[in-house]
């Protein structure tokens, strides 16, 4: 089955907004076995919309448009959808019902302008929005769909996994398809590929993709099967062979988050961590706290930026920030065992580095980062020499050093 994703708005052509939307729906679709073969990106502009739509419902089985449902007069998606498939707009007094009664809920009054979502192209039907107050729109004939999301992210996220994704796995008729995601870091895409290789299946009906990010990479199985049982059979058989291939690289199969896989592991060995941090500013920290239930494992955070934090809060010592520098495998070491013994975590984990793109010298190139790990045997250092940007250094610093502790906590170094 094939797709096509549609997002529209001039705001992201100029590059004002960046298209996440496009990825998540790229990644459900993959999750349920329906591949994506075309997208496009167009403006507010009707004509281009309705072509668009067009040529989208005659190539493609599945066409999912984000963007334009809004109720100002840029908003021209559902205009253009009217006339694609030679609609009008009708009005749906149990629309305007379900929108005032939300408004009057939170105590607002409802603009006049918001009674334009209750026009909906004839023979439609709807996707509800449980977030904000435009509707999503559905078209099917001869199982082809056409699906129309709002462009706000939380909407369309909400709309699409509860809306339009079960409906779409009913189209799951002839083959039944098993997906398995397996997530790996701190090993690059051209190395994953030399070791499984020889792995990598020849067949329509088994297929290995690779997603790799700064994060780290993920690899996606699909199986797709007329049993079920021959589908999760081969996909477990090739999920096993790559995991045992690529080790302690794979941090979970599924969609867990390196920072809720180390929280998992945390809390149930009923152990607590604490970060010292530099370089990246309290990012770790704002990782680690970003995921429900981390208070079970997680102290506390210093920020150390300046010598003074390392020597006053960390304890560490003036003779070493005076001798080898704050960016340094001692200063790293001193700092992780300060927060530790501060805090009494069971783990110290530390930052101290250069993330640019000024104050690097031919010693310490903009890059050069320390992690420190302290738990009761002692202290463990790691030196990266990162590059990429500012951000991209301090996010990479930040999973380096999470890595770090997961490997400590499954039993590795």
């Amino acid at each position: 089955m094939k797709a096509e994703i549609i997002t529209i708005g001039e705001e992201i052509l100029s590059g004002q907004t960046i298209d996440t939307n496009s990825a998540y729906i790229g990644g459900r679709l993959a999750d349920i076995g329906i591949e994506v073969v075309w997208k496009t990106s167009i403006g507010d502009r009707l004509e281009d919309i309705k072509t668009a739509i067009r040529s989208a419902w005659q190539r493609s089985q599945v066409t999912i448009v984000t963007g334009g449902l809004g109720p100002t007069a840029d908003d021209i998606t559902k205009k253009a959808i009217c006339v694609a498939f030679e609609r009008k707009l009708v009005f749906h007094d149990e629309i305007l019902q379900e929108i005032e009664t939300r408004y009057r809920q939170r105590g607002t009054k409802m603009p006049a302008l918001v009674q334009n979502q209750a026009l909906q192209p004839q023979g439609a039907e709807f996707i509800a929005n449980k977030i904000g107050s435009a509707v999503g729109i559905l078209f099917r004939e001869n199982d082809r769909y056409l699906v129309s999301l709002p462009g706000v992210p939380a909407e369309m996220k909400s709309m699409l996994d509860n809306g339009v994704i079960p409906q779409l796995e009913k189209l799951r008729r002839h083959d039944y398809i098993e997906v398995r995601k397996i997530r790996t870091i701190g090993i690059m895409e051209a190395t994953i590929a030399e070791m499984v290789g020889d792995l990598q299946p020849d067949s329509e009906n088994l297929r290995l993709a690779y997603l790799p990010s700064y994060r780290g990479v993920d690899l996606r199985i699909t199986g797709k099967y007329a049993d079920a049982a021959l589908a999760r059979r081969e996909v477990e058989r090739l999920t096993a062979a790559i995991i045992n291939r690529l080790g302690e690289h794979v941090f979970t199969q599924g969609e867990e988050s390196l920072t809720e896989v180390v929280n998992g592991l945390l809390i149930l060995r009923r152990q607590t961590v604490a970060t010292a941090e530099s370089c990246t500013g309290g990012l770790m920290a704002k990782m680690i706290t970003d995921i429900s239930g981390s208070s079970g494992s997680f102290v506390g955070s210093v920020i150390a930026y300046a010598n003074e934090v390392k020597r006053k809060i960390l304890k560490v010592p003036v003779s070493l920030l005076d001798s080898v520098g704050a960016v340094s495998p001692e200063v790293a070491e001193a700092m992780a065992a300060g927060v530790k013994k501060l805090t009494g975590a069971d783990f110290g984990l530390s930052t101290t580095g250069i993330a640019g793109p000024t104050g690097g010298t031919a010693e310490k190139p903009v890059g050069l980062v320390y992690i420190g790990l302290a738990d009761s045997n002692g202290t463990t250092v790691r030196k990266l020499n990162l590059s990429g940007t500012r951000e991209r250094i301090r996010e990479a610093a930040c999973y380096t050093a999470l890595d770090m502790l997961r490997r400590r906590l499954m039993g590795g170094t």
